[in-house]
This record gives structure tokens, C-alpha cells and sequence, in this order.
């Protein structure tokens, strides 16, 4: 275990908290919608936490031994025709608008709405699921990653550089650590990059 493995796996855990830390505080009192300010909240946490999340992947893709890309079969796969019922059931977050009535009646009811005033918490659950699924298992997500990186490399691709995040005064603390220190350990495991300038 290297000192960048122990980093990437304490980072990992940091993200984990603070996801479940913006879950806890959208889903409090279990209701369908939150306020404005409050999705407002989630979303931005959202944006930093997934920045955060790629930020690991890159150093977790550094660490990732790629094997030989696997040759494509020489005749394509035939897909056999697909009905309703060979689908799992699928679950709706949100149930769609408008079902009942004709369509003026359902085009009157658009433009006689009030104004919301609050944000559907579902959409900003299932993006933070989704963040905690791939915390879980980064592993697909940094061989891709590297997949990407080897590409780029090899097509003489400028070298990415990654840039300090603003808005650090309103992260935890540990979570402002945690970006500047993924900057920096980021641009070392660039460097080997060829570089042009």
C-alpha cells in the first residue's frame, strides 16, 4: 500500500461523509419537495462532491495496470427482438404530468398552475444513489478512466491540467483539504504527461 493508495482510500471515505451528510440533509422529514434554497444547496454540494469524485478516479487510474484492449469478435452479436416483458420492472421517480382529461384541458392546467415554490427531492436523491454506487465501487470507473488517459496519451493530446476549485470557503474543512491536496497529487501523476510548452 502506497502512501497515494492510503490518500485515495481516505478520500474516498471523506466524499462518502459528505454525500451522506447532503443526503441526510434533503431527506430530514421525508418529504416529496424541498425548498428552493435548499435544492439550491444540493446542487451545488452535488457539482463539488462529483468534481471531487472524478478528481479520485484520475489518481485511482493511475494506480490501474491496463491489460490489452480485448479484440472485437469478428461477427457482431445478433439481438433478438425485444418485448415488454423481457424488461425488469421499471421503477418512476416521477410520475408523469397530465395523464387524465383531454389535451386542452391538460394544456389549461399548465398555464393556470400557481408558481412553485419548492424543488421535487427525488431527482436530488437519485443523483446522490448514484454518487454513492460509484463510491462503493470506483473500479470500473477508474479503468475507464485510464482507458481514456492511455488514448489521449498516445494520440499527443495536451496534457490536462487540473485547476483549484472557488468556493473552498463554504466547503467543511476536510473537504477543502481534500481539493487542494487532489490538486496537487493530480498534477504529479500528470507530469510524466509529454508536454509541448
Amino acid at each position: 500500500m502506497t502512501q497515494l493508495t492510503g490518500f485515495i482510500e481516505e478520500g474516498f471515505s471523506t466524499v462518502r461523509a459528505a454525500v451522506v451528510e447532503v443526503m441526510d440533509r434533503l431527506s430530514v422529514d421525508f418529504r416529496p419537495e424541498v425548498t428552493q434554497a435548499l435544492a439550491r444547496y444540493a446542487r451545488r454540494q452535488i457539482r463539488f462532491i462529483e468534481i471531487l469524485l472524478r478528481r479520485l478516479i484520475l489518481l485511482l487510474a493511475s494506480e490501474v495496470e491496463l491489460a490489452p484492449p480485448a479484440k472485437a469478435p469478428s461477427t457482431p452479436k445478433v439481438r433478438g427482438p425485444q418485448n415488454a416483458r423481457t424488461r425488469a420492472g421499471a421503477f418512476n421517480l416521477l410520475p408523469k404530468i397530465g395523464q387524465a382529461g383531454t389535451p386542452l384541458e391538460r394544456l389549461r392546467a399548465l398555464h393556470t398552475a400557481p408558481a412553485r415554490r419548492n424543488t421535487a427531492s427525488a431527482p436530488l436523491l437519485h443523483r446522490l444513489g448514484t454518487l454513492l454506487l460509484h463510491l462503493e465501487n470506483p473500479m470500473p470507473l477508474a479503468r475507464r478512466m485510464a482507458r481514456i488517459l492511455d488514448r489521449l496519451k498516445t494520440e499527443g493530446e495536451p496534457r490536462p491540467v487540473i485547476l483549484p476549485l472557488a468556493g473552498q470557503h463554504r466547503a467543511a474543512p476536510q473537504l477543502a483539504l481534500l481539493t487542494t491536496s487532489l490538486m496537487l497529487h493530480g498534477n504529479d501523476v500528470l507530469r510524466d504527461w509529454f508536454d509541448t510548452s
